[in-house]
C-alpha cells in the first residue's frame, strides 16, 4: 500500500480500496450484530432532517416568543426541536444550517452544521486527504475572511465545503453518496487487518503519516482529547432556574406574594435558593471529578513518514499514527492496534478486571479488523500499558485505530454524560399523575371563579385566589421528594462496600424477577486448584496423576509449562489465576527474557526452565509466540522452541475437550474420550484438553504466522483437571432467592456439564427437576435446523449419549405427560443458542429463554443477547459476574454487579467489593425498599397537596382562607420533615416472593386515593358541622360574615377548626404511608419518624386542648382563633383520632389484604397477564418438549 493513495483510498477517514476493503461475511454480521448489544453504542447514520432559517415564521413565531412573559422563549429552550420546526423549513441535507438528529431512544435533538476549516499551514494539495465520496483529490484551497486572516476549507468534489455535526460528541460528516450525514470512524471497521501491517512496511522504508496527510487527518478527526468541560457557576445557574421546576416555583413565588403570603413566599425563596446552590454545588463538582477523571495530558513517539520518530502530544494523534510503546510502558491515550511485539496491559479501569493482559501483535489475515473481536490485539485508551517486550532493540509498534470520543474510554464517558434511558413506567406514570392533578386544579380553578363570584368579590381578587388553588394542588417539590428513598439506598449500600454509579437503577432493582450468574469467579471460587492430569497410554487415556511433578518429559508437562500468558512484574509472577495454579503445580520457574535470552539467538517472550530436582536439567523451553485465549475459539496456542533442538518448534494446544478434539488427528482421539470426559464433568471438575506438534520452522517466520496453520492436524495429549469448589456463600444466596421466586440462571463460558454439575450442587436446579440438554444442528444439505433432547440423569450424567452427541429424547425414556412446566429445565450452549436464536422460530426461541437455567460456552455478545432476550419477554433482569467477559451482560441488564475491587467500576451500574454473591439479594431489598418508600412519598404527597387544596375550597365558600404562617407550617413542620424522615426505614431483612408495585397509572392505585379524599373531605366537613350544627348549638359560636372582601385572611372559629383538622389529617396519612414489612423494616425501628409523630402529636394536641397562657400570642401570630369550650375541644381530639385510627387501620390492614386486591383484579377487567414470559410459559404444553 502506498503512502498516500488517492482520495477513492481514505473514503470516510478510512480506507476503502477495493484490494483492502473487506467484504461482509457472516463473522462480520454477527460482530455488527454485537455491536448493537454494547451500552451507548453510537449509530452510524441516525435519522435525521435538515432545516434553514425561514424568514416567514421567523416574522410570524419570533414575537409570539415574548408572549406572554416570555413563555415563547421558556419553550424554545425546553422544545428545542419544535421550536426550530415552527421557524425554520425543510431542505437538503448538504444546504441545511441545523439537523434535527432521532436518537436510539426516540429523542430528537437539534445539531448545528460546521464546515471543515484549517489554518494556512496546510494550504496545498494533499494526498488521501479527501472527503467521504470524492472521486479525485480534492483541494484544499486557501481563503481570506475580512480580517484578512489565512484560513482553508476542504472541498468535495462538487467544490463545496465538506460539511459535519457533532452529536454526542461524535462528529458527522456528510457523504455525496448517501446524501446524509454518516459517522466518522476510523481504523476500527472497513479495513483487513493484513493492510494495518502494510502501514509499517510501506514503500522506501517508510513509516506512518506523512505531515500533509497528519494535518488533513487531524483537520478531519479533530484533536485526540477526551474533554468534558467544567461550567461556570453564572451558566449552570441559568440552566438551574430555567428548569421547568423552577419556574413553576418562581410562578408560585409571584403569586404568594401578590396575596401578600410575605413570610411563606420568603421562606420558600430561601430554601429554593439553598436548592439550587447545593444543586449548583454538587454538579460543578462532578463535572470537576469527570474532567480530572478523564483528563489525560502526555507525550507520544509518532513516525512521520520515516523512521524518525517525533516527539509530539497525545491529543495530535489520528487515526492512521504509527506510535511506539516504550518497553516501560504508558498510559494509553488512544486505542491503537498492536503490530510488533507484545504489552502487557492493566485494564481495571474498564472492565474492573485487576489481573493483567498480554496483548499480542494483530495477526496478518485477511479478514475485517474489529476491536471487539481481536481484543488481545488492541491496546485500549485509558488503560495502562505495564510493559512491552520485542527483539532486541527493536521498537514496539501499534497503529491508532480510534481517537477521542471514539475510543472505548470515550464510549464510557459518553455514557456518563448521555445515560442509556429507562422505560420504568413509575416515571411515565409520575406525569400523567401530575397531568390529572392539573385537571384537578383546573377544577378547583374554575370552582373558585364560581364561588367567590357569587361572594361579590371583584374580579382581581377573584383572579388571584383562583390562581392559587393551582399552586395548591401541584406541589412543586414533588420531583426532589421522589428522590428520597434512593438517596438512603445508596448510602446503606455504600456501608456493606456496594458501589452503584447509576442511581436511577436502584428502583429498577425493586422489580428484579430474574438474575443471570456468571460461575468462575461468582458461583464458584476464583482460584482453580490443579487436581490432577490423565495422560494418553497408546490410544486410550489412562489414570489420574494427582502429581504433575511426577511425569515424565511429556506433551502435557509441556503443555502446562509453556501454554499461559503469565508474566513477572516487579519480580512477581502474576496472570490468569486458571494458569497461575497450573503453572505452579509443575515447580517449573519462568524467567524474564531479557536476562537469558542470548541462548535463543533473538527475545523469546519468556523461558520456562524445570526445577533442578526434576531430572531434567537443561531442557529449557523459549516461548517464541502466544496466541492468547480467545472466548470464541475457547483455546489457547504457544509456538515454542527447546533449547536442546532449535531446528523445531513445538506447538502445545489447550482449551476446552470438545474443541480440541475437532483439531486433532481422528486417529489420536483416545477411544475413552467421551467416556472419560463425562465421569469427570459431572463430577463438577473443570477440565482442559491438551494437544502438540512439531513442525520445521525459521524462528523468524513464525511472528507472521497464521494461528490456523498453527492449530491444524494435533496430536491429543492428555487431559488436565481443574477442581473449582462453590463459594459457600452461594447455595445459602440461591436458596433465597428461589424462595423469593426470583429464578436463576447461570450464564458461562465453561463446559455443560460442569456447568449443569454445578448448578445442582447450588441448588439452582433442583435435584429432583429434569434437566434436557438442548442441541440446535445446521446441516449442510437442509437449511431447516435439527433440534434434539438429551435428558440428564440426577447427578449430571447423560442418560443416553454424551454431550457431543446427543439424540432425540427416546419415548420409553420419557413420555409425553411426565414432564411439567415448572419441573423440568433446558441446558444449551452458546453454539445451540446461536442456531436458535438466528434461525429457529420466536416461538421456540422464547420458550428457551423461560424454560432455560444453564447457558454453557457462551461468548460475551451472547451473554447480552440472553439478557436483552429476557427483557423483551418482560422479565427485570440482574446480572452478576466479574466484570471482565461479562461487560456487555452488566451494562444491558436493569441490575448489573460486577464483583470487584474497584470502588467503581464502569464495566456494570453496581460494584460489590464484597467477591461473593451475598450482594445480590442486599441489591434487590435496597431496591424493594427505595421502591416502595417512591410509592408512599409519592402518595403522601399527592394526598398532602389534596388535602391543603380541600381544605382551601371549603374555607373558600365561608369565605376565608389559610393563612400565612400556617401554609409555612404545613409546608415545613409536616410536609416537609416527614417526607425526609419517612424513607429511613431499611429494607425487610427477608425477602418475600411477592413484588412491590411499579405502576402509579393504575386502578389499585386510584381507588386507594379516592378513599383517602372521601374520608379526607368527610372528616372535614364532619369538624365543621361540629361546629356550625344545631344539635350542640353552641352559645359561644358566631357564624363568620364576610365584611371586608379585601382582608387576606381574617381570623374565624372555622379557620382554626379546618387547619386543626388538616393538621392531624397530615400526621395520619404519614403514619398510615410509611409502610413497613414486607418490604422495609416495621415503622417501629424508624426512630426519627416516630420522634417527629410524637412531638407533632404533642404540640398539635397540647395547643388544642389546653391552650397555656403564652399560647394566645402564638395563636394571633399563627391566625388562630381557639373555642372557649373544653367539650368542644375534646370533641374535635377524639374526631381526629378516629380519623387517625382509620387511615392507620385501611392501609395496614384492609387495602394490603388478599380480598382487596381480588377487588382490584375485578375492577380492572384483568384476563391475561400482561408480561410476555407468563404467556410464553401458559403456550407450553404438557407434551413440549417431546412434541411440537
Amino acid at each position: 500500500m502506498r503512502r498516500g493513495g488517492s482520495a477513492r483510498e481514505e473514503s470516510n477517514g478510512f480506507l476503502q480500496n477495493g484490494s483492502l476493503q473487506p467484504k461482509r461475511s457472516m463473522s462480520d454480521r454477527k460482530a455488527s450484530t454485537a455491536s448493537q448489544f454494547q451500552e451507548n453504542a453510537p449509530d452510524p447514520c441516525p435519522p435525521q432532517t435538515g432545516y434553514r432559517i425561514s424568514i416567514l415564521k421567523c416574522l410570524l413565531f419570533y414575537p409570539l416568543a415574548i408572549l406572554p412573559l416570555c413563555a415563547g422563549v421558556l419553550f424554545a429552550y425546553w422544545f428545542r426541536s419544535k421550536w426550530i420546526k415552527f421557524t425554520c423549513h425543510t431542505c437538503p441535507l448538504d444546504e441545511a444550517w441545523c439537523v434535527i438528529v432521532k436518537d436510539q431512544d426516540g429523542k430528537e435533538c437539534v445539531e448545528y452544521t460546521h464546515e471543515l476549516v484549517g489554518d494556512r499551514g496546510t494550504a496545498e494539495r494533499v494526498e488521501g486527504s479527501g472527503s467521504i465520496t470524492c472521486e479525485k483529490e480534492p483541494l484544499i484551497k486557501p481563503h481570506v475572511g475580512k480580517e484578512r486572516k489565512p484560513w482553508v476549507n476542504i472541498l468535495d468534489a462538487r467544490g463545496k465545503p465538506i460539511k459535519y455535526f457533532m452529536h454526542r460528541r461524535l462528529r458527522y460528516i456528510y457523504s455525496n453518496e448517501e446524501e446524509k450525514f454518516v459517522l466518522l470512524v476510523g481504523y476500527d471497521c472497513n479495513i483487513f487487518c493484513n493492510a494495518l501491517h502494510q502501514m509499517i512496511a510501506g514503500s522506501h522504508g517508510n513509516l506512518g503519516l506523512s505531515h500533509m496527510e497528519h494535518a488533513s487527518r487531524l483537520l478531519r478527526y479533530g484533536p485526540n482529547s477526551i474533554d468534558v468541560p467544567v461550567k461556570p457557576y453564572h451558566l449552570l445557574f441559568v440552566e438551574e432556574v430555567l428548569h421547568p421546576f423552577y419556574i413553576f416555583q418562581i410562578l408560585c413565588i409571584v403569586q404568594w406574594m401578590n396575596e401578600q403570603y410575605y413570610y411563606y413566599s420568603g421562606c420558600i425563596f430561601v430554601m429554593s435558593f439553598l436548592s439550587i446552590v447545593a444543586s449548583l454545588y454538587q454538579t460543578r463538582k462532578n463535572m470537576q471529578q469527570l474532567h480530572d477523571m478523564v483528563k489525560q495530558s502526555c507525550t507520544v513517539d509518532v513516525n512521520r513518514g520515516n523512521t524518525e520518530l517525533h516527539d509530539v502530544p497525545g491529543e495530535s494523534l489520528v487515526p492512521g499514527d504509527v506510535m511506539v510503546i516504550p518497553p516501560t510502558g504508558m498510559s494509553m491515550p488512544c486505542d491503537a492496534v498492536l503490530l510488533t511485539g507484545t504489552a502487557i496491559v492493566n485494564e481495571a479501569s474498564l472492565t474492573g478486571e485487576s489481573v493483567p493482559m498480554m496483548k499480542t501483535p494483530l495477526p496478518q489475515v485477511e479478514e475485517a479488523f474489529n476491536p471487539d473481536k481481536y481484543k488481545r490485539h488492541t491496546l485500549f485508551g485509558g488503560t495502562h500499558v505495564i510493559q512491552t517486550r520485542f527483539y532486541s532493540n527493536s521498537s514496539v509498534l501499534a497503529v491508532v485505530a480510534r481517537t477521542g470520543f471514539s475510543t472505548s474510554r470515550g464510549n464510557m464517558v459518553r455514557s456518563i454524560l448521555f445515560p442509556k434511558p429507562f422505560n420504568f413506567k413509575f416515571y411515565l406514570d409520575a406525569i400523567k399523575f401530575v397531568l390529572l392533578l392539573s385537571v384537578v386544579a383546573l377544577l378547583g380553578f374554575c370552582y373558585t371563579l364560581v364561588i367567590l363570584g357569587v361572594s361579590h368579590y371583584n374580579i382581581h381578587e377573584t383572579i388571584i385566589r383562583a390562581f392559587d388553588v393551582i399552586t395548591i394542588v401541584v406541589p412543586p417539590a414533588l420531583p426532589a421528594a421522589l428522590t428520597v428513598g434512593t438517596v438512603y439506598a445508596l448510602q446503606r449500600l455504600k456501608k456493606q462496600q456496594i458501589y452503584c454509579i447509576s442511581p436511577q437503577r436502584v428502583n429498577l432493582c425493586g422489580k428484579i424477577k430474574l438474575v443471570c450468574f456468571d460461575k468462575t469467579g461468582t458461583l464458584t471460587e476464583e482460584s482453580v486448584k490443579t487436581s490432577g492430569v490423565i495422560m494418553m497410554t497408546g490410544n486410550e487415556l489412562c489414570s489420574e496423576t494427582q502429581d504433575p511433578t511426577s511425569l515424565p518429559p511429556c506433551p502435557i508437562l509441556f503443555t502446562m509449562a509453556t501454554c499461559h500468558t503469565l508474566t513477572r512484574i516487579n519480580g512477581k509472577l502474576q496472570g490468569d489465576p486458571l494458569e497461575l495454579d497450573m503453572f505452579e503445580a509443575t515447580k517449573w520457574t519462568i524467567s524474564e527474557p531479557e536476562n537469558d535470552s542470548t541462548k535463543f539467538d533473538l527475545l523469546v517472550q519468556g523461558i520456562v526452565k524445570p526445577p533442578p530436582t526434576s531430572g531434567l536439567v537443561g531442557m529449557e523451553m523459549g516461548i517464541m509466540k502466544q496466541f492468547p485465549f480467545s472466548s470464541e475459539l475457547q483455546r489457547m496456542c504457544v509456538l515454542v522452541r527447546a533449547l536442546d533442538n532449535p531446528k523445531v518448534l513445538h506447538v502445545y494446544v489447550k482449551g476446552a475437550p470438545e474443541k480440541v478434539k475437532d483439531l486433532c488427528r481422528p486417529e489420536t482421539v483416545p477411544v475413552n474420550f467421551k467416556e472419560v470426559l463425562r465421569s469427570l464433568t459431572q463430577k463438577g471438575l473443570r477440565v482442559l484438553a491438551v494437544a502438540h506438534h512439531s513442525m520445521e520452522l525459521q524462528w523468524h517466520k513464525s511472528e507472521n504466522i497464521d494461528r490456523d496453520m498453527v492449530e491444524c492436524d494435533l496430536e491429543f495429549g492428555g487431559l488436565i483437571i481443574m477442581k473449582n469448589s462453590l463459594k459457600p456463600e452461594t447455595t445459602p444466596v440461591i436458596s433465597v432467592l428461589k424462595n423469593a421466586n426470583i429464578r436463576t440462571v447461570m450464564v458461562t463460558g465453561d463446559n455443560l456439564l460442569t456447568a449443569v454439575c454445578v448448578a445442582r450442587e447450588c441448588g439452582m436446579i433442583p435435584r429432583h427437576h429434569q434437566a434436557i440438554v438442548m442441541k440446535a444442528e445446521i446441516q449442510a444439505h437442509d437449511p431447516l435446523p435439527v433440534i434434539s433432547y438429551e435428558p440428564l440423569n440426577s447427578d449430571g450424567s447423560v442418560s443416553d449419549g454424551q454431550e457431543m452427541e446427543m439424540q432425540p429424547i427416546a419415548a420409553e425414556r420419557l413420555k409425553p405427560g411426565d414432564l411439567k412446566p415448572g419441573d423440568f429445565h433446558l441446558i444449551i450452549d452458546g453454539k445451540s443458542f446461536a442456531v436458535v436464536k438466528d434461525y429457529c422460530s420466536e416461538d421456540l426461541f422464547n420458550k428457551l429463554l423461560v424454560k432455560g437455567a444453564v447457558f454453557a460456552r457462551m461468548s460475551p455478545d451472547q451473554k447480552a443477547e440472553l439478557v436483552l432476550g429476557l427483557q423483551k419477554l418482560g422479565y427485570g433482569v440482574g446480572m452478576c459476574g466479574d466484570g471482565a467477559n461479562d461487560c456487555g451482560a452488566l451494562k444491558a441488564a436493569h441490575a448489573g454487579i460486577s464483583l470487584s475491587e474497584a470502588e467503581a467500576s464502569v464495566a456494570s451500574p453496581f460494584t460489590s467489593k464484597v467477591p461473593n454473591i451475598t450482594c445480590v439479594p442486599k441489591v434487590i431489598m435496597e431496591g424493594r425498599a427505595a421502591l416502595t418508600t417512591m410509592f408512599s412519598v409519592f402518595k403522601y404527597m399527592a394526598l398532602y397537596a389534596l388535602t391543603q387544596f380541600i381544605s382551601a375550597t371549603i374555607l373558600y365558600v365561608v369565605g376565608t382562607n389559610l393563612g400565612d404562617f400556617q401554609y409555612l407550617y404545613i409546608d415545613f413542620c409536616l410536609a416537609t420533615i416527614f417526607v425526609l424522615v419517612m424513607g429511613l426505614n431499611g429494607p425487610y431483612p427477608v425477602l418475600v416472593k411477592q413484588r412491590p408495585e411499579g405502576r402509579l397509572a393504575s386502578i389499585n392505585m386510584l381507588v386507594r386515593i379516592v378513599i383517602h379524599i372521601v374520608l379526607i373531605v368527610g372528616f372535614q366537613v364532619a369538624a365543621l358541622y361540629y361546629l356550625k350544627s344545631p344539635t350542640w348549638a353552641w352559645s359561644w359560636y358566631k357564624p363568620f360574615v364576610v365584611t371586608d372582601p379585601t382582608e387576606r385572611v381574617p381570623v374565624c372559629l372555622e379557620n382554626t377548626i379546618i387547619f386543626t383538622m388538616a393538621n392531624f389529617q397530615y400526621i395520619g396519612l404519614a403514619l398510615a404511608l410509611s409502610i413497613g414489612p414486607p418490604y422495609r423494616k416495621p415503622t417501629y425501628t424508624n426512630l426519627p419518624f416516630l420522634a417527629l409523630l410524637a412531638i407533632m402529636c404533642f404540640c398539635n394536641t397540647y395547643m388544642i386542648l389546653t391552650p397555656p397562657d403564652w399560647l394566645p400570642q402564638l395563636l394571633d401570630f399563627m391566625g388562630l382563633q381557639p373555642s372557649p369550650s373544653i367539650t368542644f375541644r375534646v370533641g374535635i381530639l377524639l374526631l381526629v383520632f378516629v380519623y387517625i385510627a382509620l387511615v392507620f387501620l385501611l392501609e395496614t390492614f384492609v387495602m394490603s389484604s388478599r380480598t382487596f386486591h381480588q377487588v382490584i383484579k375485578v375492577l380492572r377487567f384483568k384476563r391475561r397477564p400482561n408480561n410476555p414470559y407468563k404467556h410464553v410459559l401458559a403456550s407450553i404444553g404438557p407434551t413440549w418438549p417431546l412434541k411440537g
